[in-house]
């Protein structure tokens, strides 16, 4: 367990968006829904559609700003990024005296991308699509509505991006993504979709090193954030995520979670399916975690015993290592937090675990000398209680997973 990594992560939130500045003069393209078409993105001549602005942008060769009037932005395909830019919209949110955004918008300055085509499963992408790392993607004041079985905004292999002073709204299943992506996500509002925010993790080329701070996931039907260590739909066998957590409001998530870490899913037949061990390493500091129906979720993720009929071979594994402090835990429906070492739907209802393993021989260490956790519900068998038709399930097997609760180590049990 590398310990050092929480000092680590502390040097993430000075460091992880230190972009170089720029010495060549940006480029200002224009765009506004209000006028005709055929502008050439000039202030005068300005574009009116999204897509048009990005596509010309391709084009220069030096920075780009892409500065978007208020309107209606809709979109019948996926706005694919795959050059370094700012994305700026002109979006301002109600301030009501809370350092956290409202998701209210100041009223004629809304500039809203939309899915106008509800079969989009990724309403922005940013993604140089060749497997190369995208540098320098910034994203700013906008409302954000994707479709309900897709991603709103998603990130892959991009390090130094940042995300700030959107609105993600319905009926999104995810709002955004980051994968084996670096950078900065703060001042957000997401509310009223499946999981609010979703960080993956990252490998030695486009490591996962990701400051979450001053936003609000709130009111979704899944969870606020979740923390993965795995990357998920691509190749490349991220297994790291660094994250640093802070001064968050994650409530009133009545379906699901707060706030939620778990090692990885990489399903059969998935991109990177081989891969059966990742690690989180996490700071999360000031957040409110009130009236969810579980405050904290930590699990194993999607460790599959089966796919139907398929046996999985793999033997899952993985590490946390988790510091909470100064967070506010309260209210929370079914219990303030759940630690498990396999899914954490499987723990709560055993009759579904032939489905899925424990982890083998992992580690979770938690720091939490506030005492969050302390009456967490908690599942951490010594062995493995199914025995199946796979070849894995013919004995009880031991599990050698450790618990590490303030430096103590936790006896095996469930005390629920």
């Amino acid at each position: 367990m590398r310990r050092v990594a929480l000092t680590f992560i502390i040097f993430i939130f000075a460091t992880v968006m230190a972009i170089p500045v720029h010495t060549a003069q940006r480029v200002l393209i224009h765009v506004n829904d209000d006028v005709a078409p055929g502008g050439n993105g000039t202030a005068r001549f300005p574009f009116n559609n999204l897509p048009e602005a990005v596509d010309a942008a391709r084009t220069i060769l030096g920075p780009v700003i892409i500065q978007v009037e208020p309107g209606d932005y809709p979109l019948t395909s996926t706005l694919v990024i795959d050059r370094s830019l700012e994305l700026r919209g002109s979006t301002v949110q109600i301030n009501h005296g809370d350092s956290l955004p409202t998701g209210q918008v100041v009223p004629g300055t809304a500039t809203r991308i939309f899915a106008s085509n509800a079969t989009l499963t990724r309403l922005l992408l940013v993604d140089r699509r060749d497997s190369t790392v995208l540098r320098n993607v910034k994203i700013r004041g906008f409302v954000i509505e994707g479709t309900a079985a897709g991603i709103s905004l998603l990130f892959n292999r991009v390090q130094g991006y940042s995300i700030a002073d959107n609105v993600f709204r319905t009926p999104a299943n995810f709002g955004m993504q980051s994968v084996a992506s670096s950078g900065r996500v703060s001042g957000n509002h997401f509310s009223g979709v499946g999981t609010g925010a979703i960080l993956n993790g990252g490998y030695a080329g486009s490591p996962s090193n990701v400051v979450f701070q001053g936003n609000r996931a709130v009111h979704n039907m899944t969870g606020g954030l979740l923390l993965v260590g795995a990357s998920v739909n691509i190749p490349e066998l991220g297994d790291e995520l660094n994250a640093l957590v802070r001064d968050n409001d994650l409530s009133g998530n009545l379906g699901g979670f707060g706030f939620r870490a778990f090692i990885l899913r990489r399903d059969l037949g998935a991109p990177g399916d081989s891969q059966s061990s990742a690690s989180v390493y996490a700071l999360v500091q000031g957040n409110q975690i009130i009236g969810n129906r579980t405050g904290i979720i930590v699990d194993a993720g999607f460790p599959h015993r089966q796919d139907g009929a398929t046996c999985d071979t793999r033997i899952y594994s993985g590490n946390m290592d988790l510091r909470f402090t100064g967070n506010t835990l309260s209210e929370n429906i079914l219990t303030p937090a759940l630690i498990t070492f396999t899914r954490s739907t499987a723990a709560l209802t055993p009759s579904t675990l032939p489905e899925w393993q424990y982890l083998h021989g992992a580690t979770f260490t938690i720091d939490d000398q506030d005492g969050l956790l302390a009456d967490a519900w908690i599942d951490h068998p010594a062995t493995d209680p199914i025995l199946g038709p796979c070849p894995a399930d013919a004995v009880d097997e031991v599990l050698g997973n450790v618990l590490i609760y303030n430096n103590v180590i936790l006896p095996n049990g469930r005390n629920f």
